[in-house]
């Protein structure tokens, strides 16, 4: 047989009359080609003890012969030190615990930072789980009394992902749809429906990972999770409706709150994050490389859709900037000299219940962008404005793609919401501290 080289490779074909012909290489013993009607396969068969194994190098094309060459080289020396990368492959795929396979998964699969520490969250729910929950599914049309009990659940960690079956996520999806939190809002609790959810969307994906990487559909293995959507047992979830009410006596005692927070850095992060509409991960993490109070632009970046966003920045943005930078300590506009990261943390949960304490109501920072935008509907601002200004995908509307607001509309939308949240806290006594700041505002805008 001759050497492999490109050139040979390139002119073979099946013998005229054979589905398929084989080639041996008469410089690498047991490096060898495959030739079929439909493609051209490099492989490496070798004894190894009694018996004699086969194993696929690639496909040519994708593959070139000193490639293929250098491949078998390496698993010829792999197979000779007594380990088998097929072997090991196919005995991680079938035997790993569900906790190795949610390590694998968070380490192979790129995902931004929050999510890898909601996919942390969730490996954790799979461990051994303590609470209440209610005996049956609260049904709110009926007066039937709430009665809750005590269940432990056995952790799923240990147990080879592979093992576990439709009837045990149909089991623990059940009790766990029924559990409360630790920590109760209100005097009358809510099954935690959201979080169990969200941790099996989690699993369904860890497993999906896996049967795409070990091609386990071949074996028949199907992904578990998938029963929940067959049987139609997912929770239904409401869209999150909380926002702040800017006519309100407690905005104006929010606001304060938020104003007298120590280090005002947090308070400053919090009315930022309200009057840029922006999530609270984007305004932690801007910096001042993206700050131009020169120009008066701002850029938030690798936003959830994947795009750069700049927008303009109105008044008083510009004075939370300013007085920012006069504390700066890093990069981060809201750098945070106690966070591991370098900025504040997010969200500042410690500083959000403070504020909850004293202006009396339950707040999230998420519903500050829901407040955003139902002040920029009551100013009348265009829909496509405010889309823009939320970092929505503009994959929503056609039209939006057309035509993207301009810098000085987005300008006059910043700034006519500025003014009306200000004037909302010095419209009644508690904020007439706060008519100074609106004052300065005119002042700038003027």
């Amino acid at each position: 047989m001759p050497k492999l080289t490109q050139s040979f490779v390139k002119s073979i074909a099946p013998m005229p009359g054979e589905s398929q012909t084989f080639y041996m290489d008469d410089e690498l013993t047991g490096f060898g080609l495959r030739v079929s009607l439909s493609k051209k396969v490099f492989y490496l068969q070798m004894r190894v003890g009694r018996k004699v194994l086969k194993r696929k190098i690639g496909e040519y094309g994708p593959m070139t012969v000193d490639q293929a060459r250098k491949g078998a080289l390496r698993v010829k020396a792999q197979l000779l030190d007594g380990k088998d990368p097929y072997t090991e492959r196919n005995r991680g795929a079938s035997n790993a615990s569900l906790e190795e396979l949610f390590d694998e998964y968070t380490k192979e699969v790129e995902h931004r930072p929050n999510t890898t520490k909601s996919i942390e969250s969730a490996k954790r729910y799979f461990g051994t789980l303590e609470g209440e929950a209610f005996k049956t599914k609260p049904n709110g049309r009926s007066a039937e009394k709430i009665e809750l009990l005590k269940v432990k659940l056995p952790s799923w960690l240990n147990r080879p992902y592979r093992e576990i079956t439709q009837d045990d996520v149909l089991a623990r999806f059940d009790i766990v749809s029924r559990m409360v939190p630790k920590r109760r809002l209100s005097k009358n609790p809510q099954p935690i429906t959201r979080t169990s959810n969200q941790h099996f969307k989690y699993l369904q994906a860890a497993y999906n990972y896996a049967i795409s990487k070990y091609q386990l559909s071949r074996s028949g293995f199907v992904n578990p999770v998938g029963i929940l959507k067959t049987a139609r047992r997912w929770s239904r979830i409401n869209r999150r409706s909380g926002f702040l009410d800017t006519n309100k006596p407690y905005f104006v005692t929010w606001w304060q709150a938020c104003e007298a927070l120590e280090p005002s850095v947090v308070g400053d992060y919090i009315l930022f994050s309200l009057i840029t509409g922006s999530r609270s991960i984007e305004s932690a993490t801007l910096r001042w490389s993206d700050v131009d109070l020169k120009k008066d632009s701002m850029v938030f970046r690798n936003t959830k859709n994947g795009q750069d966003y700049t927008f303009p920045i109105a008044p008083l943005a510009r004075v939370i900037l300013q007085r920012r930078l006069k504390e700066k300590i890093n990069d981060f506009v809201f750098g945070y000299a106690d966070s591991a990261k370098g900025h504040v943390v997010c969200p500042p949960q410690y500083h959000i219940k403070l504020v909850r304490a004293e202006c009396g109501e339950h707040w999230a920072m998420h519903d500050l962008r829901r407040t955003f935008t139902t002040a920029m509907t009551l100013l009348n601002v265009h829909a496509f404005t405010i889309s823009h200004l939320m970092k929505h995908s503009m994959n929503s509307s056609m039209t939006l793609s057309y035509a993207p607001p301009t810098q000085d509309q987005l300008l006059e939308a910043l700034t006519n919401l500025e003014r009306h949240l200000l004037a909302c806290v010095c419209s009644m006594p508690e904020g007439m501290a706060t008519a100074e700041l609106l004052v300065e505002h005119d002042e700038v805008v003027a």
